[in-house]
């Protein structure tokens, strides 16, 4: 009987860009719909599991349609409880892929949050004791049960360096009107320090500010008289680096030794004095208007409401697990679908190949939006992805062994408003492996990196980057780190612009950022045709592209605009390098004769440290060409121009581009009207002033 069903259903022409025009079956899905309809247009199913099923059962029993099949979802919001998964059985081929689209006109919404209504004014003596004052007549609360959750998920956070792992720890969010609200916290804005560490200093550190691996510290003032009796209090701080992070759970607080006590697993590079961190996770501290808290114990949620919630749309993220999960899948495409308020990841992709993500939204998860695990032919064109607790895509593909590409592509995407929960080492695209291409993508308000780049052969290109390395340090709108066998990687024609501290807001300490950084020995990268605009200001100690150690980059043809300096080193010397690159050959995650081949210059990888070409780029209005420059750099045809009328900024910030003056400063080819986001079939409206889509408009 279903096969019947199915083989009578309607069949529709595929229309837009790259759909065939041939015929495919079609299923439909609306949240109107029922699992016991048969799946027509006008009698559809309701969840995609039950038309993942039907298909599933055609091509057991019958041959499915030789141009493929194709869910038609419709608008609406569908209410996600468990991870949506498809596998090998539910491939496609590469003459008839399986397609999820939007029937389109409106949005399917398929969301992990749960709406909070019923909300009143917080009146009972007991929780008003524990409020800030400025939070009484103020602060709403809502009951957890009566909007069907009765297991909220537990507080436990990580970050880089913690002792629970770096990876992503189901949080729950809570979003008012779209908008992510802010944990309790103090202080409000910004951090303040750790004392002394009364632990064993036995943690050397290269700035001879030595730490405890104990996680104890003492503190100033009195502000912590509050949180005693806090059931869940916790602090996050960059305890040792500034840029190692991490979320520690206070065990104790000695009012008499100014003392507080951190709870085990304590943070892998210890904890010193002078480190900045904040505490959150306080009903004691709800004192600002958009701050929340969640009593776990009593099942009640605390907002210090910007304006009244029960005329607001109030969700709380409460599913656990990755909205969407490919394992093994294959020739499938998802076009026009929004996920949105996860407690984890967004979608996850493992060891699946040909998947193509287009016109798509992932947002609001407290992890990544899209995480790829290998496979093979991963496209991700024209979706927008922001608004995510940690990074945007992480994408892993390719075997380094064999230096065989992923053919994993980034396109076309505006991915923004990243590391809300972990704010480094979560940076829009994390890429791992060979042969990733990354173009005309849109990246900005990032606390760390736009992106993070390992392995060989990765092209990126036409990428726009803004507003990012915003609050870690020792970093790069671009940050490769440590293997001098990472090669063949290129950057070319991109904008890199208004990174870290670009306003000169006064901020000394925070003065290591860079647009591309090369940390600790990355070698045979080609950086051509870049614009660099304020990319390192003030008393800075990066350049526009920082070269920490190592040799064999090619620096050339950039435009430097407005930067403290073009290009900064950190040289090695002779005896550190041929230490540390004894024995990269050797590695068991490459082949050493097919890199010797594909690489000749690793033959002689010991001998000649910290030599680099740096070729034909201009410093526009910059303080300065290099800084560090070790005697083995390769300078030749770079020029300085002072001239403030060239290449001007613009009301918005960027510059205002001219052909003519470009030539004048021989750099006629670089293609700044194509870098960036383009319109197509999914992306109707491109080119917006940046510091508007700063603000998240």
């Amino acid at each position: 009987m279903l096969v019947r069903v199915l083989v009578n259903l309607c069949v529709l022409t595929a229309v837009g860009a790259d759909r065939s025009a041939a015929a495919a079956l079609a299923l439909h899905v609306s949240p109107q719909g029922s699992d016991t309809a048969p799946g027509t247009a006008d009698r559809p199913f309701q969840t995609l599991e039950r038309a993942r099923d039907a298909i599933r059962t055609l091509k057991a029993t019958a041959h499915p349609p030789a141009a493929g099949i194709e869910v038609v979802v419709h608008p609406g919001i569908y209410r996600v409880t468990q991870s949506f998964l498809l596998t090998q059985e539910d491939s496609g081929t590469s003459n008839a892929p399986v397609v999820y689209r939007a029937a389109g006109p409106g949005t399917p919404r398929f969301t992990g949050g749960v709406q909070l209504r019923n909300f009143k004014v917080v009146e009972d003596p007991a929780t008003l004791a524990r409020l800030p004052e400025a939070a009484h007549g103020k602060a709403w609360q809502a009951d957890l049960a009566q909007a069907g959750l009765t297991n909220p998920i537990p507080f436990v956070l990580g970050g880089f360096s913690s002792g629970r792992g770096f990876r992503t720890h189901p949080a729950m969010e809570l979003f008012v009107n779209g908008e992510p609200m802010t944990l309790a916290r103090w202080p409000n804005e910004g951090f303040v320090m750790t004392g002394e560490v009364p632990g064993p200093l036995t943690l050397p550190a290269w700035d001879r500010k030595p730490g405890s691996p104990e996680g104890r510290f003492r503190f100033d003032g009195d502000r912590p008289e509050r949180w005693v009796g806090e059931p869940d209090a916790w602090l996050y701080g960059y305890w040792f680096w500034d840029w190692a992070d991490s979320y520690e759970k206070i065990q104790s607080i000695d009012l008499e030794k100014r003392e507080i006590t951190l709870a085990k697993p304590w943070h892998s590079y210890g904890y010193r004095k002078n480190q900045r961190y904040q505490a959150i996770n306080l009903l004691s501290e709800l004192d600002a208007p958009g701050e929340w808290y969640l009593d776990r114990a009593q099942g009640r949620l605390f907002l210090f409401a910007k304006s009244d919630p029960r005329s607001a749309v109030v969700e709380l993220s409460a599913a656990p697990f990755p909205l969407m999960e490919l394992r093994n899948a294959s020739y499938l495409r998802f076009e026009g679908l929004l996920w949105e308020s996860g407690a984890a990841d967004g979608l996850k992709l493992e060891n699946s190949e040909n998947i193509q993500i287009l016109g798509c939204t992932v947002q609001k998860m407290a992890g990544n939006g899209i995480d790829v695990q290998d496979g093979r032919g991963i496209e991700i064109r024209s979706c927008d992805i922001h608004t995510l607790g940690r990074g945007g895509i992480a994408l892993v593909g390719g075997n380094r062994k064999t230096l065989t590409p992923s053919e994993h592509r980034v396109e076309n995407c505006h991915i923004h408003h990243l590391s809300r929960i972990d704010h480094t080492y979560t940076p829009g695209i994390w890429m791992d492996g060979v042969g990733h291409i990354i173009r005309h993508n849109l990246i900005h308000d990032v606390a760390s990196s736009a992106m993070r780049v390992e392995g060989n052969e990765h092209l990126v290109e036409l990428n726009e980057v803004h507003r990012v390395v915003l609050e870690s340090d020792d970093q790069g709108a671009v940050d490769m780190f440590g293997n001098p066998t990472y090669r063949g990687n290129v950057y070319r024609h991109n904008y890199w612009h208004h990174l870290g501290n670009w306003q000169k807001s006064g901020e000394v300490s925070h003065t290591q950022r860079a647009g591309i950084r090369l940390d600790d020995a990355i070698c045979g990268t080609r950086i051509h045709g870049n614009i660099f605009q304020r990319c390192s200001t003030g008393q800075s100690h990066f350049g526009g592209v920082q070269i920490h150690g190592g040799k064999e980059n090619l620096v050339e043809s950039n435009l430097f605009v407005d930067t403290a300096a073009a290009v900064s080193f950190t040289p090695w010397g002779d005896k550190p390098w041929r230490e540390f690159v004894a024995k990269s050959l050797d590695a068991p995650a490459i082949d050493r004769a097919l890199y010797l081949q594909r690489y000749p210059a690793l033959a002689s990888l010991p001998e000649g440290h910290d030599r680099n070409a740096i070729r034909s780029n201009v410093a526009l209005r910059c303080d300065k060409l290099f800084l560090r420059a070790p005697s083995g750099t390769e300078s030749v045809g770079n020029r300085e121009v002072t001239d403030a009328s060239l290449l001007p900024e613009g009301p918005d910030g960027r510059l205002v581009w001219s052909t003519v003056e470009a030539e004048k400063l021989g750099l006629a080819d670089i293609p700044f009207t194509k870098i960036g986001l383009y319109e197509d079939a999914w992306r109707q409206r491109a080119k917006t002033s940046w510091l508007l889509r700063a603000a998240g408009q």
